[in-house]
């Protein structure tokens, strides 16, 4: 099949493909794809439909993709971890827990897995990666990705996790785009993807812009090109969900993005909650000057395993681990923890609403907010960010950091506030 030269270039630009990765997108390649999938989504014990229309498999958590990794073939399920993050979940009368989940856990000995469709694939791989906090000391990071962040640097300090309390609001990011023909279109299985049509035909083939908001923290090690990273918030991304909701997220790479990707679409992360998956919704979200909504995240180590835990909402939620085998550079703790926000620009420059949708002004029902800022010692002690820290600030003005250090009133522990209404910030 012969691509006009033109429709390519208009790929290679709003879609973030490489040459490579373009070639053909023939119906061989759409063959591909399927075969692809079919390997992903393993056989569920029980399927739910969601509200929101996506269809979550209820899969044997010993069967789950993860397994599918090479380094994880003989690897055993750890159920129950030995963290210290229990200890944090003070909750501030000024702000409420959102929620996320699905109404009835799968039945035991399963764990909830989305349904994974071609066009999720396909999103992924051409959506941009989560910068590193390295790409910002070495001030490496592409010129589409915008970030504002609060890094501990003190590398004297072995960091065996982190995490903190971080407000939620529901932001208004566009999906729109230019195609050859036809409209943007959903994945037809109420997956939410964006459509790669069945047939393989490049005429149903999208190009959208891929902005996202993403709101998380990062724990990291390595060097730029090995860098070994795990990042984990919140995010709205029409490209990658196929919807504006604000979305539980993850990203991973063990080696300098040679490995890794968002959520659970590629084997490695070992899913362990029965009603908890990256990519669910979070609800309800806060309001400016309203009521506020946190999502409380944490990721820490288990000293005995080396597996890297994510836990959210609440104790008790344990969602899953990265094995330690999947990094280079993260077998035993961590040199660099952060916190903040990154807005992806897309093709036309503009970049979208980061936190609130409005700069940090004092108030802590304005902006976004990242309280309780800490990391962990060897010994499970949390500690505040030490005084050898880097603000990192965005140089487009759309996006804003105030950092309040230890803040007393509503418990909120080590503050910092960020986000902004985004805008043309090219350049």
């Amino acid at each position: 099949m012969k691509l006009n030269v033109e429709l390519v270039l208009l790929l290679l630009l709003f879609f973030g493909l490489s040459l490579c990765e373009m070639v053909n997108i023939s119906n061989k390649d759409d063959l591909d794809l399927e075969r692809h999938v079919s390997a992903m989504n393993k056989p569920s014990i029980k399927t739910f439909m969601t509200k929101e229309g996506e269809i979550i498999d209820c899969v044997d958590i010993n069967k789950q993709l993860a397994f599918d990794h090479p380094l994880l073939k003989n690897h055993k399920v750890q159920t129950e971890p030995n963290l210290h993050v229990t200890r944090l979940r003070k909750t501030s009368p000024n702000a409420k827990l959102v929620r996320s989940g699905l109404r009835e856990p799968c039945p035991i000995g399963t764990v909830p897995i989305r349904r994974v469709t071609k066009e999720d694939l396909v999103s992924a791989r051409s959506l941009q990666k989560i910068p590193s906090v390295a790409a910002m000391r070495h001030c490496t990071l592409s010129s589409n990705q915008h970030v504002v962040s609060l890094t501990d640097n003190m590398v004297e300090n072995v960091k065996y996790g982190g995490g903190g309390r971080l407000t939620v609001y529901n932001l208004t990011i566009g999906a729109g785009g230019v195609q050859p023909s036809g409209g943007m279109r959903r994945g037809g299985d109420g997956a939410g993807g964006l459509g790669l049509g069945g047939s393989g035909d490049l005429q149903s083939f999208p190009i959208a812009y891929d902005h996202f908001s993403a709101h998380n923290m990062w724990i990291e090690s390595g060097p730029p090109d090995h860098i070994s990273m795990i990042a984990a918030g919140w995010m709205v991304s029409p490209h990658l969900f196929g919807d504006t909701l604000s979305r539980l997220f993850t990203y991973w790479t063990g080696d300098g993005y040679r490995n890794g990707c968002y959520n659970v679409l590629c084997p490695g992360f070992v899913q362990v909650s029965r009603e908890v998956t990256p990519g669910f919704p979070l609800q309800p979200t806060s309001t400016y000057g309203g009521d506020q909504y946190e999502l409380a995240i944490d990721i820490e180590q288990d000293r005995s395993t080396g597996n890297w835990w994510l836990v959210v909402l609440r104790a008790s939620i344990k969602v899953g681990y990265w094995p330690k085998e999947l990094f280079l550079h993260l077998r035993d703790g961590s040199l660099h923890t952060a916190w903040g926000g990154i807005g992806l620009a897309g093709s036309d420059g503009i970049c979208p609403p980061m936190g609130s949708g409005h700069m940090p002004d004092g108030n802590f029902k304005h902006a976004a907010i990242f309280r309780r800022l800490h990391w962990v010692r060897s010994d499970g002690k949390s500690l505040p960010p030490s005084d050898n820290t880097t603000e990192w600030v965005d140089r487009s003005n759309v996006y804003g950091l105030v950092n309040h250090h230890y803040v007393k009133k509503y418990r909120s522990g080590y503050t910092i506030s960020f986000g902004g209404p985004g805008g043309y910030c090219r350049g």
